[in-house]
């Protein structure tokens, strides 16, 4: 048909309505586009292979939240290695993945987040010192980007000195070991020669930051002829735990440590918080968070409960008796 025919307009017209119509139809029947799950990220300081399991801990919590990963979100995971100097720059890559929730651990960690941003929730799942570094306001009322849980461990200085007068009363020269790099390590430090003047010991203070300076205390213990150790809240020495259990057996002096943990790596007698119940529990506040809740309106909790948690293969092995009244106190003993 000629070009400006009678009939051509409509025609052509006919046919891009149907185009149309059919280009209608296909949107209509293509699945609507999902939106991304958001990013949880994650830091914490220590090695990767000894904290590993923690973050297990926050997705466990979270599944039973009723999150799956993948689907209900997406987790940014950063480990410092146990080197301090690694929390800037990490804490740096994790801020630019835009996260709408960030979960740290120890408080060191949540300290180099908030340097970062103070609009980011950060919920610590463990830690010591928050309010006295300024991260918040009280543990009632945080007031600012950063709630979670207070792990009490600085409280427990004491606690660890006393089960090893238990433990082996006849020691009277005591190693008490630490990295320096703690946020309450001035406070632990006084607890710990407090403690020790009271009750009538010889304080050896002692620091390692890695797992090749143990040698080097071996040696210095030999030398100063210890009788126990005494392992400080520390974030660092917690991804040395099988390296300090083994300390403690090459010197065959009894050791008490901060953790559970440290006994399930071999160490003979520890107490502290359950450190899976309170990552489990940090899923609950990140919940909250992704729900609309704003952190410095959650208030800090607290452990309610610590565990004892005896080695009975260790001292066996150390050919330590565990007095009975130890045993029957503790929460668990492990063969």
């Amino acid at each position: 048909m000629p070009h400006g025919a009678p009939g051509s307009r409509p025609t052509r017209r006919a046919a891009l309505a149907a185009l149309l119509a059919l280009a209608a139809t296909l949107v209509t029947d293509m699945p609507a586009a999902q939106p991304r799950a958001p990013i949880i990220a994650v830091l914490i300081h220590g090695t990767e292979s000894a904290q590993r399991p923690r973050v297990d801990d926050l997705r466990a919590g979270l599944l039973e939240l009723g999150y799956r990963e993948g689907r209900d979100y997406r987790l940014e995971v950063r480990f410092t290695g146990n080197s301090t100097e690694r929390l800037p720059e990490l804490a740096r890559e994790l801020v630019r993945a835009k996260p709408a929730v960030a979960v740290a651990a120890p408080v060191i960690s949540a300290q180099a987040l908030q340097r970062e941003s103070r609009t980011l929730p950060i919920v610590m799942a463990t830690g010591a010192g928050a309010q006295r570094f300024g991260l918040i306001e009280s543990l009632a009322r945080p007031g600012g980007n950063v709630t979670g849980i207070n792990s009490q461990g600085d409280e427990l200085t004491a606690k660890l000195f006393e089960l090893l007068q238990q433990l082996a009363p006849q020691a009277r020269r005591v190693v008490a070991l630490s990295s320096g790099l703690g946020a309450v390590e001035g406070d632990i430090r006084r607890s710990a020669r407090a403690t020790a003047k009271r009750e009538g010991l010889t304080l050896i203070e002692a620091l390692a930051e890695s797992a090749e300076q143990l040698p080097q205390l071996a040696e210095r213990c030999r030398l100063e002829r210890c009788e126990a150790l005494v392992v400080l809240l520390d974030p660092n020495l917690a991804s040395l735990r099988t390296e300090l259990a083994g300390l403690a057996a090459t010197l065959r002096i009894p050791a008490v440590y901060p953790s559970s943990l440290f006994v399930e790596a071999g160490g003979l007698i520890g107490y502290g918080a359950d450190l899976r119940q309170l990552y489990r529990r940090a899923a609950t506040f990140v919940d909250r968070i992704l729900k609309g809740a704003k952190p410095g309106e959650l208030a800090i909790e607290q452990p309610t409960t610590f565990e004892l948690v005896v080695n009975l293969g260790t001292a066996k092995t150390l050919g330590i008796k565990v007095p009975q009244e130890l045993l029957l106190r503790a929460d668990r003993v492990i063969e």
